[in-house]
């Protein structure tokens, strides 16, 4: 795995989290919020999509529902849950001072 691909990685429940504080999203429509809005930059695969969508569940940061789309295609829908919310505000905190300590580092030039 590349350094771009590790950084992705370790920010994907964040953004996940923040794309739900705005509508329930599938899956698919997060992949494709994540793309769109990143300019290409997140190009998340299923692979990688859903098994952070369980983990969320899992711990009770969102739940979803089905529902019935045509005759017989169900699409499940996540939504964000309080806790997940107070999830989001740690992880955006935790990545405010991991930012700002490397930009001193690094310098903002």
């Amino acid at each position: 795995m590349n350094y771009q691909e590790s950084f992705k990685k370790g920010s994907l429940e964040m953004l996940i989290l923040q794309l739900l504080t705005e509508k329930d999203c599938y899956g698919y429509e997060l992949s494709q919020l994540l793309f769109e809005r990143t300019s290409g930059v997140f190009s998340v695969p299923e692979g990688s999509m859903y098994p952070a969508l369980y983990k969320l569940s899992e711990k009770g940061y969102i739940t979803f529902k089905k529902e019935l789309v045509g005759k017989r295609r169900e699409r499940v829908y996540y939504h964000i849950e309080e806790n997940g919310r107070k999830y989001l505000t740690c992880l955006l905190e935790a990545y405010q001072v991991v930012t700002d300590s490397i930009l001193k580092i690094i310098g903002t030039n």
